[in-house]
């Protein structure tokens, strides 16, 4: 578990790892590659008591090397990871995913744990759809943000990060106009935005909903 360069959160927290998504800018992959030479999920059980040597209440991403609900992750991994977040309610976890359709446990997901849908491009908006009918507080992650079209749907979240694809030769950075967009809606439906520092944009916007903000800020 270490600290993390990540903006809206403290620390990275990767008691499982890999995923079979294949996505072509994945950044876990590449640093997977390198380190391991796979990117299969894998379980890592003798990380499990990390985040219970922080005592200070910290914003904490429990699958920045996953998919959490990604094929080939075991449901009885989740369970494990579950209990950790209950064991230590003092801080805020947050599980990001690409396969909202894949989860069937959302009862089982603690309080302190927000889960996230990842979107790039219109054609991800699927993912929010899908998510919407679990009843869960979800954000949305905008990152890397790939095309400059946005659904509405994304208004549909409790918190909404923006970020650019960056670290590729081929990088994309969003247009001032799609930001600016993103923030009026956001404004009109009182939606927190986090906008990353990569987004390269002339105001910094780094908001955090209430309901974690008793959480201290990096």
């Amino acid at each position: 578990m270490n600290r993390t360069r990540i903006e809206w959160c403290e620390y990275s927290f990767n008691p499982i790892t890999g995923c079979l998504g294949g996505c072509s800018f994945c950044y876990a992959r590449k640093i997977a590659m390198r380190f391991t030479g796979h990117f299969r999920p894998t379980f890592h059980p003798e990380r499990l008591g990390q985040p219970l040597k922080i005592k200070k209440p910290s914003r904490i991403f429990a699958d920045s090397m996953s998919d959490f609900w990604g094929e080939g992750v075991k449901q009885e991994w989740r369970n494990k990871v579950y209990k950790t977040m209950r064991k230590t309610p003092q801080h805020t976890y947050f599980l990001l995913t690409k396969r909202p359709d894949r989860i069937t446990d959302e009862r089982k997901i603690p309080e302190n744990a927000w889960v996230g849908v990842s979107i790039t491009c219109p054609k991800d908006t699927w993912r929010i759809t899908s998510i919407i009918h679990k009843r869960l507080d979800f954000f949305v992650s905008l990152e890397p943000l790939l095309d400059d079209k946005i659904s509405d749907w994304i208004y549909f979240s409790d918190w909404i990060i923006v970020g650019a694809l960056t670290g590729h030769k081929n990088g994309f950075i969003p247009k001032k106009s799609t930001i600016r967009e993103i923030i009026k809606k956001c404004e009109t439906y009182g939606i927190p935005l986090f906008i990353k520092d990569n987004v390269k944009y002339d105001k910094i916007i780094q908001q955090f909903p209430h309901i974690f903000q008793h959480v201290t800020a990096p």
